[in-house]
């Protein structure tokens, strides 16, 4: 029987939270190996900490690797070849560690100690866990029937309806993260979401569909793996665990949270989504040589 894997903490309402399990005679087991008879189960809408160590774990065992492959190790963001070398994260430039990476293979054959670590208590983890009932990965785009609990969480009965177009609520109020368990619907994110659908359905589709029918004709594409700070509107990505490619139809620049919030077109579906991702995800980037004119705007 596959264990669930939950949310540990000692204090019920606020400190640290991590990822575990709960093994019938053993009590509770965390991913990044903190030990503790206190630990208890939560709730997943609290105001705790989360473990950087046990977020890493969680994308570590929930994303899929890159399509093209990854190498066993890369090197550090501006380090030099002769640097240490750093476990990757699955689709990510990110290593077990938390250190950002760059897309280059480390040629260093001496390996962090950090991400070492995380990875012995990971595998110490999985064979004491055994089989595992995990969640899903973090979707690369937006689910329509989502609601978003506004930052600093102070109303989270109402949601809020995220733009991939401003990052933020369709009321213009900042968002912190999904909030599946909200009752009700900001009123202004319902009406202003309708009419922005409306625009879309009649003038950016149709644009973006013409625009998908004739892309993989273009000879002179450039293809490359990067992050998603690199993409420009008009450029198309691809990320592991999705056979979606997306066509970016706006990008908002909102890395000093931790993520990069898009509008983008995806061919397969024949509409546009509102899109949220990693900093530090690894995709691959088509791009033309030259920027095209008569991009639609969203």
């Amino acid at each position: 029987m596959s264990l669930p894997l939950i949310r540990l903490a000692i204090g019920r309402t606020n400190g640290t939270a991590h990822h575990g399990v709960l093994l019938n005679g053993t009590g509770p087991v965390t991913a990044c190996a903190t030990h503790s008879p206190d630990l208890g189960p939560i709730a997943e809408n609290t105001a705790h900490q989360l473990c950087q160590s046990c977020t890493r774990a969680l994308l570590i065992i929930t994303t899929a690797p890159h399509p093209s492959g990854e190498p066993d190790t890369r090197a550090a963001s501006g380090a030099g070849r002769s640097a240490v070398a750093h476990r990757p994260i699955p689709g990510h430039l990110l290593g077990y560690c938390g250190k950002p990476l760059d897309s280059r293979r480390a040629v260093s054959r001496r390996v962090c100690a950090n991400c070492t670590r995380l990875g012995e208590a990971l595998e110490r983890f999985r064979r004491r866990a055994g089989q595992l009932a995990l969640p899903a990965g973090e979707p690369c785009h937006g689910d329509d029937t989502l609601l978003w609990a506004p930052q600093g969480r102070g109303n989270l009965v109402t949601g809020h309806r995220h733009s991939g177009e401003t990052g933020r609520a369709f009321c213009d109020q900042q968002l912190s993260g999904p909030n599946p368990g909200a009752t009700n619907e900001c009123t202004p994110c319902r009406r202003n979401r309708q009419e922005s659908e409306r625009v879309r359905r009649t003038y950016t589709v149709p644009k973006m569909r013409e625009r998908a029918r004739w892309w993989h004709q273009r000879r002179e594409l450039e293809m490359f793996d990067d992050r998603p700070a690199a993409l420009n509107s008009g450029d198309v990505y691809s990320l592991s665990g999705c056979a979606e490619e997306h066509h970016a139809v706006a990008v908002t620049d909102r890395s000093h949270i931790g993520y990069i919030d898009l509008l983008v077109y995806l061919p397969g579906e024949d509409r546009t989504a509102d899109a949220r991702i990693r900093c530090d995800r690894l995709i691959t980037i088509q791009r033309p040589p030259f920027p095209e004119a008569g991009m639609p705007r969203p």
